[in-house]
């Protein structure tokens, strides 16, 4: 019998060891491996998602576009203070240089504008030189910043329409303007300002008041004071724009929509007028400058002088006013007119289209919303087929029903204003991103000065503006 030997005796004589025991809830456990994960609360705004919202231009440069309802079709939410640091990231380390950013609609307050001021608007620390912040929540600290380092602010298109920021606030725009030399268009529309601020915001753009000579474009339209108790006095703030408009040689284009000015008030706005040589586009949509105001505006432009477009829908225009614009119109050298949605009737109408074939031609007329009938359209159809006016730039289509010709409302090609203005959304709602937007940029090129190439000279463009 073969002995065994003692290693192997003393490993039989081991006991086994004992099995460890998982101490976790293998069912719990299953359930988090095989559950749908849960959404996250807020959808995160980053590196991926924001090159798909930028719009690629042939010259190199990006348009981030992030405006409040685009968004929210997206992500059920809106741009806030803490997506500011994820949007200078990107575009301070995007290959493509970000020239522009468009935050409208959204929930950013002080705080995120900081940011943005620090970090994206000072001169050096992006490429970024256009900026829409309409409708957020900006309030007067906003503008003190601004005004601050309004010396180092490198922005040429600036928009803050539609932030409450308030009166106090005018005094430090008024001392941005000063100090800075680089903005050139300016919105400042429908901010809770008072006859106060308006003083100190014209004054700013006053020659004899050490002016801002870079501003073109200026936009003060719905001048809303934050306390409605007392009605504005219109006259005052016809007497300051009097005195920007004899004051100012830079700005080419003034917006003044919404501000109840009445027909008197005209008496301050010709006297300006024909004191100023450069303002070339006037808008004064929306008053109540009447019969009178209107009168007033047709001797001005008698005169023969620079203003190219005008702009008086919606000013409670009869027939009288239409007749003394007709005495005005054939000296002026104005290409545009939009007399839309006033009072007009076949009368005046007719005394209009009388006018336009002169020296310089009209190549923009919006005459929708008046009550003219069959007499007008035949003059209208005429004048489209020998070419005096052109579909494309008018705003209504004549049709024919049994004889008797009516005109139907016509959108304008070339009046998309409103709709890039107030930042409409090209079809209603967000479009599922199958690609990268990508927009043709035209390269400016010299047109020379004579009789063969005078058509293609754009008479709004002054100083290469």
């Amino acid at each position: 019998m073969v002995e065994q030997s003692p290693r192997f005796n003393t490993m039989r004589s081991q006991s086994p060891k004992p099995r460890l025991k998982c101490i976790c809830n293998t069912v719990n456990v299953l359930e988090e491996i095989t559950r749908k994960n849960k959404k996250l609360p807020k959808p995160e705004l980053n590196k991926i998602r924001l090159n798909l919202l930028t719009e690629r231009n042939s010259d190199g440069t990006g348009y981030l576009m992030l405006r409040g309802k685009d968004i929210h079709d997206r992500f059920h939410r809106r741009i806030e203070d803490t997506d500011i640091r994820a949007i200078c990231t990107y575009i301070r380390q995007s290959p493509r240089r970000i020239t522009r950013l468009d935050l409208s609609y959204n929930n950013i307050t002080d705080k995120g504008f900081f940011k943005l001021l620090k970090k994206l608007l000072v001169k050096g620390r992006s490429s970024l030189i256009n900026l829409n912040i309409m409708n957020n929540r900006i309030t007067r600290i906003s503008i003190e910043y601004l005004a601050k380092y309004a010396a180092v602010i490198k922005l040429q298109y600036l928009r803050l329409n539609g932030n409450r920021f308030g009166t106090k606030a005018g005094e430090y725009f008024a001392k941005f303007l000063i100090n800075n030399k680089s903005v050139q268009y300016l919105d400042i529309g429908e901010t809770n300002q008072s006859l106060t601020s308006v003083a100190q915001i014209i004054t700013a753009l006053r020659i004899d008041h050490g002016a801002n000579t870079t501003l073109r474009v200026f936009d003060f339209s719905r001048i809303n004071p934050l306390f409605n108790r007392y009605p504005t006095e219109t006259k005052w703030l016809a007497y300051h724009i009097e005195y920007l408009l004899e004051r100012n040689s830079s700005i080419i284009e003034l917006h003044l929509q919404k501000n109840q000015f009445i027909s008197h008030d005209m008496e301050y706005f010709a006297r300006g007028l024909r004191r100023n040589t450069s303002l070339l586009y006037l808008d004064l949509g929306y008053n109540s400058i009447g019969d009178y105001g209107i009168e007033l505006l047709a001797k001005y432009l008698a005169e023969g002088p620079q203003l190219v477009l005008l702009n008086v829908a919606g000013n409670c225009i009869n027939d009288t006013g239409a007749r003394a614009l007709s005495f005005g119109l054939p000296y002026s050298k104005v290409r545009a007119l939009d007399i839309s949605k006033n009072n007009l009737t076949d009368t005046g109408v007719l005394d209009l289209l009388n006018t336009i074939k002169k020296p310089f031609y009209m190549r923009f007329l919006n005459i929708w919303g008046n009550k003219f009938g069959h007499d007008s359209c035949v003059v209208i159809a005429r004048m489209l087929i020998s070419g005096t006016l052109f579909q494309h730039t008018i705003d209504v289509k004549i049709y024919e029903v049994d004889n008797v010709l009516y005109a139907a409302y016509y959108p304008n090609p070339a009046n998309r204003n409103k709709h890039f203005y107030y930042d409409e959304l090209e079809f209603g709602v967000a479009q599922p991103i199958y690609h990268i937007t990508r927009n043709v940029i035209d390269d400016k090129k010299s047109v020379k000065v004579d009789c063969k190439h005078r058509h293609k000279l754009d008479k709004t463009d002054r100083k290469n503006f």
